[in-house]
Order: structure tokens, then C-alpha cells, then sequence
């Protein structure tokens, strides 16, 4: 939800809030590499029975997650900081490498790359899209 809100936030010019210190970490992982393990595991049945992490080994801290997503939509905000949310985890992050080593998955779309592509989603669905961001 971070990124979502963060974005959400920017776009009405409003500052991105930070739960916390900032220094929590999460692994974000592209839609577009979720959906294209699922059709390749459709066809192929070497992980059947198998349970395995499709994530990303691209890390970003909180802070600098808001700090992309601030700097391209509008720079000139300054990002807020709240009290860190009771059962928030501190640090997130896949291990890929049994899917990896079973089906030959690497993620593709860095968390720079996803964010600029999540923006100009988040644009193009605006209008039926943010008011669920802004009422969660």
C-alpha cells in the first residue's frame, strides 16, 4: 500500500507520509512478472507440488521509495513522517531462488522502472482508482 498511497498523495499535491523512520525495506515485484510466471506455469508443469517465491531482489527502502515517487510527480513536496504502525514488518524481501532454480525466474522490471510504469497506470485508471486509495 505504500507506493499506492504515496502516489495517490503526490497526485493531489499532498506530501507522501512515511510510517516510521523510513528505513523499513520491501521487496516490490511487477505485475507484469507475476502474470508472465502464472502463463509460463500454465504450460509447464516443473514446480507442480512445489511452493516457491516469485518476488524481486530489487530492495528499496520506504524513504527512498517516496522519494521516487515524489521527485516524479512533484518534486517540490516535502515528505511527512508518522508514527511507525504497530505489526508493520520492518524489512520484506523474497528469496526467488527455488523458482529460479525450478523455472528459471528472475524478475525483469526494476522497482525504478515499476514505478514510473505504476504512475502512468495509476493516471490512466484515476478516475475509478483513487477514490478506492482514498477511502482505504
Amino acid at each position: 500500500m505504500a507506493m499506492t498511497n504515496f502516489v495517490s498523495r503526490c497526485l493531489h499535491g499532498e506530501p507522501p507520509v512515511i510510517y516510521g523512520d523510513g528505513t523499513q525495506t520491501r521487496d516490490f515485484t511487477y505485475i507484469g512478472d507475476l502474470v508472465r510466471v502464472n502463463e509460463q506455469l500454465l504450460e509447464d508443469d516443473s514446480a507442480d507440488g512445489e511452493i516457491c517465491n516469485v518476488g524481486s531482489t530489487d530492495n528499496i527502502d520506504i524513504l527512498t521509495l517516496a522519494e521516487v515517487v515524489r521527485d516524479e510527480i512533484n518534486p517540490t513536496l516535502e515528505i511527512e513522517f508518522d508514527e511507525a504502525r504497530e505489526g508493520d514488518a520492518e524489512h520484506t524481501h523474497a528469496d526467488i531462488s527455488k523458482a529460479n532454480e525450478i523455472i528459471g525466474y528472475e524478475s525483469t522490471v526494476d522497482i525504478r522502472q515499476g514505478v514510473s510504469k505504476f504512475i502512468d497506470w495509476y493516471r490512466d485508471n484515476q478516475k475509478w482508482y483513487d477514490p478506492l486509495v482514498r477511502s482505504s
